[in-house]
């Protein structure tokens, strides 16, 4: 090879190091962008199915079904839209809330939160645990006294024809 030779390859070799450290330095940041963008709507999907999880086993066996509680329920076809086996078992629990309570619906609500656990990660919860809810006595009580006030008041108001309403004199105050 030639001294002209050699210069020329040596000079190639510099344009093609040149070539591709520019490319190096466009599609690092690039590749990193695309990459949190990636990883944020991963997240982003995650967070929103334990969220939903949690609202689920908070109240899991409350008596009365909360406004959080049927959000959430409302939410499953959207939220754990890539897991089948959760769509399933939302569409069979949700064509069972239309009857009378029963354990077949008890059972499907315990296998539902089982496959979103199992989708979140949550290994070690079994149907034991999922079926396991701590509610105070003082809590029940409340409930109980709040239904039972709201007939009292329907029953006086469905058999009450009129109120009669008298102003007070300044002696009565």
């Amino acid at each position: 090879m030639t001294p002209d030779q050699v210069a020329l390859q040596t000079l190639r070799v510099m344009e093609i190091q040149t070539w591709i450290t520019g490319f190096a330095i466009f599609l690092g940041p690039l590749a990193g962008v695309l990459y949190t963008l990636w990883f944020q709507g991963r997240k982003e999907k995650r967070d929103a199915k334990e969220r939903l999880f949690l609202v689920l086993m908070s109240e899991r066996k409350n008596p009365l079904i909360s406004k959080d509680v049927t959000k959430a329920l409302n939410q499953i076809d959207v939220v754990f839209a890539d897991s089948s086996i959760v769509k399933t078992l939302w569409h069979k629990y949700y064509s069972l809330l239309s009857q009378q309570p029963c354990e077949e619906r008890v059972h499907t609500w315990l296998e539902m939160l089982a496959a979103m656990s199992q989708e979140l990660g949550y290994k070690g919860l079994s149907q034991v645990d999922l079926d396991k809810f701590y509610m105070p006595q003082g809590h029940f009580d409340d409930a109980q006294f709040q239904r039972n006030m709201g007939l009292l008041w329907q029953r006086v108001l469905e058999n009450t024809e009129r109120f009669i309403v008298v102003p007070r004199t300044e002696r009565e105050v």
